[in-house]
């Protein structure tokens, strides 16, 4: 009988795979505990995942409202503008 396994692959955005895999027999119970083993590696992986890219949004974030600071000296908006009421709708 040939080995069986269960696995999961993830694909990252530069074309890198990562692939997780338990081996299983030719059973159910065998299966299910191969799927409950292999989740826990799968939301590892996930969340490491995700904390990578927390980190660099943030940092991202960081450099984007340093150059914004810059920018303060000038007024948002115009100093000829008038505020203007919103329209008024008509009834249909």
């Amino acid at each position: 009988m040939a080995a069986m396994a269960v696995y999961a692959e993830l694909k990252f955005r530069d074309g890198l795979k990562e692939k997780i895999s338990v081996n299983v027999e030719n059973n159910l119970s065998s299966l299910i505990n191969g799927i409950q083993e292999l989740n826990p590696n799968v939301s590892r992986l996930l969340s490491e995942l995700v904390d990578v890219g927390y980190h660099t949004c943030a940092f991202q974030n960081v450099h984007e409202e340093e150059e914004d600071d810059s920018d303060e000296s000038e007024p948002e908006h115009p100093e000829n503008s008038e505020v203007q009421p919103p329209a008024k709708r008509s009834k249909t």
